[in-house]
């Protein structure tokens, strides 16, 4: 009984590593119609230049840390501005209320 379980154990093991090794990650498929047909929707799209940077530094050419804001970003500023503008009470340090 335990040759049979031991040498079943054993087929189990083996066709589990076998069935691993090929995987569609591992060996993916190169033939079929659907990579023929992306492949062929990849070569028939137009080659797009790239844009350059301003400065050379970054897409947006912030090279010397000076940042162009938008509009949303400067009315937060503004907002956030007022906020601090207004004063603020002081906590009063006094014992437990009874």
């Amino acid at each position: 009984m335990k040759k049979i379980i031991l040498g079943t154990s054993l087929i189990f093991a083996l066709s589990a590593v076998l069935a691993a090794t090929d995987t569609q990650e591992a060996t993916p498929l190169t033939n079929s119609r659907s990579q023929a047909h992306g492949e062929a929707h990849k070569n028939a799209r137009p080659a797009i230049a790239q844009k350059k940077a301003k400065d050379g530094s970054t897409a947006r050419g912030e090279g010397s840390g000076i940042a162009d804001a938008n509009a949303p970003e400067i009315k937060a500023q503004e907002k956030a501005a007022v906020r601090e503008a207004k004063p603020h009470k002081e906590p009063k340090t006094q014992g437990t209320p009874k």
